[in-house]
């Protein structure tokens, strides 16, 4: 990482290619009079940005019912506020029933989000899916750690959604997963691949939060730490990191 790292965040000052790069209006976001959001809960927009590029990329659309699992991790509670904020209707997959419920909660909008705990029962979980959505789901978002690659949602969310409906895996498993190819093949499904976004994913998902769409207020500092302190802050965000809380290390 040292070598990889060495011109980036960490350090008093960052040495970066200027095409990864995105003009902000800082005024506008930061000034009490129009967004106030302090620099470091402006920190949280790089979480949400990362479930952005996969919901980009099969083109979620306002009015459209998206499935995403796991939604209970800080990747996968963030793509939920997104696709909330990109004006879909929200069905959130996930095994802890209790944060599933202080997410649904602590949305911004509670009434276009419901919830389905991951079973590990194939047709149980479809079922539940199917129940939850007023209709077959358009699409999935799965973005599963390493610790998920035995769960089964990626079977049952795939046979919830309806004909030509649209998959995005950004999940980061450590093999290779069961999918049922029989019910993609005949249902004409897409499924797309997606590492991180786009940079002009960047600039209209800045546009959305400039635009007061998505609100950083939900952020919570758990930590503030200097860079010296970085042994600490690592410490504080594992110990700390829960949905949208977040430890910060600034100069």
């Amino acid at each position: 990482m040292d070598k990889v790292w060495r011109d980036w965040t960490w350090a008093e000052y960052c040495r970066a290619p200027l095409e990864n790069l995105t003009w902000l209006d800082e005024h506008r976001l930061t000034n009490r009079d129009f967004l106030g959001f302090s620099l470091s809960k402006l920190t949280y927009a790089s979480t949400l940005l990362v479930p952005y590029g996969g919901l980009r990329d099969i083109d979620l659309q306002a009015g459209e019912t998206i499935i995403i699992s796991p939604a209970t991790g800080p990747f996968g509670s963030a793509a939920v506020r997104v696709a909330l904020a990109m004006g879909a209707q929200v069905v959130a997959m996930g095994r802890d029933t209790s944060i599933l419920q202080h997410l649904a909660q602590s949305c911004s909008r509670p009434d276009r989000i419901t919830t389905v705990p991951i079973t590990n029962d194939v047709m149980a979980d479809l079922a539940a899916l199917k129940q939850a959505s007023s209709r077959e789901a358009d699409a999935f978002f799965d973005i599963g750690p390493p610790e998920a690659s035995k769960s089964t949602h990626l079977r049952s969310a795939i046979m919830a959604l309806r004909q030509g409906g649209r998959v995005s895996l950004m999940g980061g498993y450590g093999e290779d997963m069961p999918l049922p190819h029989r019910v993609i093949m005949r249902k004409n499904l897409t499924l797309k691949g997606k590492w991180m976004y786009e940079p002009s994913d960047r600039r209209d998902f800045f546009k959305m939060v400039e635009a007061g769409l998505l609100d950083l207020e939900i952020c919570e500092v758990a930590g503030e730490y200097e860079l010296d302190d970085v042994l600490t802050a690592v410490d504080a965000a594992a110990e700390k990191s829960f949905l949208s809380k977040v430890v910060v290390m600034k100069p």
